[in-house]
């Protein structure tokens, strides 16, 4: 199983990825029936753009 981990900028693990083939052997093998929330890809979306506009300087700054 290949597994990542996710950590903030202190370098301190908040989270693990793994594969959607992993994830959905585990949940049959578990019998996991967990569906995402319907507005899930938009909260993702908002949170993926204001990461982006922390580390990517607008284009006045640069």
């Amino acid at each position: 199983m290949d597994i990542k981990y996710l950590s903030d900028d202190k370098g301190k693990i908040t989270g693990v990825f793994i594969a959607i083939e992993e994830w959905e052997r585990l949940q049959k093998q578990y019998n996991i029936s967990e569906q995402a929330p319907a507005d899930s890809g938009t909260k993702l979306q908002q949170s993926l753009a204001e990461a982006m506009k922390k580390v990517k300087p607008s284009d006045d700054e640069a």
